[in-house]
């Protein structure tokens, strides 16, 4: 990662969906998406993404599930 801004936040699912109409947007982009890797690496759907290529769209970057949890639901859904 060569800058400090989540190279999936622009298109992230999370902020025209399930973040839509909320106070959070800006919080999230804070904590996660604009705290350059180690921002990354403690959010649940860049972590997922790396093993999976994707993720599910309603996954928050704090989810308590472990990645390992979220993979195994996400691949039997």
């Amino acid at each position: 990662m060569n800058n400090d801004v989540c190279p999936k936040a622009e298109k992230c699912p999370i902020f025209s969906g399930i973040l839509k109409g909320t106070d959070y947007p800006e919080v999230y982009k804070r904590l996660y998406c604009e705290a350059g890797e180690a921002g990354c690496m403690r959010c649940k759907r860049f972590q997922v993404a790396q093993v999976l290529g994707k993720c599910p769209d309603n996954l928050l970057p704090n989810s308590t599930r472990s990645v390992e949890e979220i993979i195994k639901e996400f691949q039997n859904s």
